[in-house]
């Protein structure tokens, strides 16, 4: 098996490689008043275009498309790939993460910077960085970033910016709707998590993760007050993003969980 497609979710413009072999560039067709349509020159995939996301939008009743599409950001990239994701492995970031498949450095390095240049992403999504994924992939379930030491639990450190109803919720799905995950929900209570939903893994293997995500979505938004809180009431200044930050943690529980065998990189930010 030789075959990534890995996608990168934009919501607006940035440098990207264009020509990258196996890393394509998305975005979500929204017009809202910070993004663009699409975000810049260059090849895009409209996540929008085809059977998409909108189906769940009946629950962001009395929401302009444009609300429900940037509510969603990277998740309209994961369901496009869930649907029509071509490849052995498949994988997702956001405009400007980048997981370093070269690793040179240090073990305990998380996180490094490089400046948001077009030489910098060329590299980041060169041939030969497809070239090292492959081989890791090869005895490995899933690659993705390293893990983060937290001074509390990760349930607490979400709770530091995000309204508590929608973990909540989340985890009430959880224990509901997968019983095979109900005795691995210490992890929450754990304190160290991989952030930012930058992987790549095995196509089964993505599928299953998405429709379980997914499907936990869908039980919060039946469940909730609101899809689309508009009000800010904690230091997250995006309230109608819970979805991308339940995501975020839901990809490190869905490893934990399933006891996948996942190599750890570093996590590469342009800034």
């Amino acid at each position: 098996m030789n075959d990534i497609l890995m996608v990168s979710h934009f919501h607006k413009d940035f440098p990207f490689n264009h020509n990258s072999s196996w890393m394509k560039a998305a975005h979500a067709g929204a017009k809202y008043p910070y993004g663009w349509h699409p975000p810049g020159p260059g090849e895009w995939i409209n996540t929008t275009q085809v059977q998409s996301i909108h189906q769940y939008m009946h629950y962001y009743s009395g929401c302009h498309e444009d609300e429900f599409l940037r509510a969603m950001g990277q998740q309209a990239s994961e369901y496009y790939l869930w649907k029509y994701g071509q490849g052995d492995f498949i994988g997702c970031t956001t405009y400007r993460r980048y997981l370093k498949f070269d690793d040179g450095l240090s073990p305990n390095v998380v996180k490094i910077a490089m400046a948001p240049t077009q030489e910098s992403t060329n590299y980041l999504s060169s041939d030969e960085q497809r070239n090292a994924a492959l081989t890791m992939l090869q005895t490995h379930d899933i690659i993705t970033n390293r893990l983060t030491p937290l001074p509390c639990s990760v349930i607490d450190q979400y709770l530091q910016s995000q309204p508590k109803e929608y973990i909540d919720l989340f985890l009430d799905g959880i224990r509901e709707l997968m019983p095979d995950y109900r005795n691995k929900m210490d992890w929450w209570n754990g304190n160290e998590a991989s952030f930012e939903t930058c992987y790549v893994m095995r196509k089964q293997l993505f599928k299953k993760y998405v429709s379980e995500l997914f499907e936990l979505l869908e039980y919060v938004w039946i469940n909730a007050k609101t899809a689309y809180p508009r009000v800010q009431t904690t230091s997250e200044p995006l309230p109608w993003r819970y979805p991308g930050f339940l995501g975020e943690r839901f990809l490190p529980f869905f490893i934990h969980a399933n006891d996948l065998n996942a190599f750890r990189v570093p996590l590469v930010i342009l800034e």
